[in-house]
């Protein structure tokens, strides 16, 4: 895969007032592979020790293995999260490879109890190519509740590739839906994977196409959606980038189904959105695991945070 161009912020458009809006070109994507348009993830039954704590991230098929998805429980340091549940995505196949990615809540210290937060914590690759990988980026989801969407997930993330932007982004719960009519999705060889026992999904809406979400001088190592004030949505111009369907709960083989859409499958946004919108499936898994997605606990999660 191509590397960035490393150098400054880019100055194509001539517009002496627009660069402030972009990010230098080399915020960049350091899979050790791309991602398809439609990946699902399943259980790993290679082993014992696989069995328990890791999934197999996998494109059309189970045969197509991506990246391996490690389950970390929290009973140790180990990793970004330190004693944090959640979940690694390692840059390769095996629990050998080094973690690119992580998702789930973040406790720097042993045996901490907190009530559910409205936000998860994601952590990605350090924008800038040349600092540590370890020196992750946190981003934060935020689980919020509303009469016009019910229960949502919002986030912010850098989109683009040559010059790339903030922009603003929202899982809404769509409801359940049934087996017959749950997303289907057409493999390499032509044929169809159906996603079995169906139960909820997902939809990925663009909020603003084109628009920073806030201007780059906000853009920090930490910031998220839930510490800048978001403006209102013109419902008119979001964009549906993506679609997350879930099995049953307990369905650990076949937990979700996950299909880029529209902008999301011309790879005009990155593949560092890309890799957000990975995470940010599998930190739904996580906060659905633990009950907290649905709208009567975000709804309490919010009040008592908001005091």
């Amino acid at each position: 895969m191509a590397g960035p161009d490393n150098g400054k912020l880019s100055s194509e458009s001539g517009d002496s007032d627009e660069p402030s809006r972009f990010l230098p070109p080399s915020a960049a994507f350091t899979g050790y592979q791309p991602f398809p348009a439609v990946m699902n993830l399943h259980s790993n039954f290679s082993g014992v020790v696989n069995a328990l704590k890791t999934f197999k991230l996998c494109g059309a098929t189970e045969d197509d293995f991506l990246y391996l998805v490690e389950a970390h429980y929290g009973f140790t340091p180990r990793g970004p999260l330190h004693f944090g549940p959640g979940y690694y995505l390692r840059n390769g196949t095996s629990l050998k490879s080094p973690i690119l990615a992580a998702t789930g809540d973040e406790f720097p210290l042993p045996f901490v109890v907190q009530l559910f937060r409205p936000k998860t914590a994601v952590k990605l690759p350090p924008l800038d190519q040349e600092k540590n990988p370890r020196d992750m980026v946190t981003e934060m989801v935020r689980s919020t509740t509303s009469k016009e969407h019910g229960v949502a997930f919002g986030f912010e993330i850098e989109v683009g590739v040559k010059r790339m932007m903030r922009e603003a982004f929202e899982w809404r719960k769509m409801g359940g839906v049934s087996s017959s009519s749950s997303s289907s999705s057409n493999n390499n060889s032509g044929q169809v994977e159906e996603h079995a026992d169906a139960g909820t999904r997902y939809t990925l809406y663009r909020l603003a196409p084109g628009h920073a979400s806030r201007p780059l001088s906000e853009v920090g190592p930490s910031c998220s959606t839930s510490s800048a004030s978001s403006p209102p949505v013109d419902e008119t111009k979001v964009q549906t980038v993506a679609d997350l369907v879930f099995g049953n709960v307990l369905n650990w083989k076949h937990p979700f189904t996950l299909e880029l859409r529209e902008a999301g499958l011309t790879r005009e946004l990155g593949e560092r959105w890309a890799l957000m919108v990975v995470m940010t499936s599998l930190s739904l898994y996580f906060l659905r695991q633990a009950g907290k997605t649905n709208k009567t606990t975000v709804t309490a999660a919010q009040k008592l945070h908001s005091k």
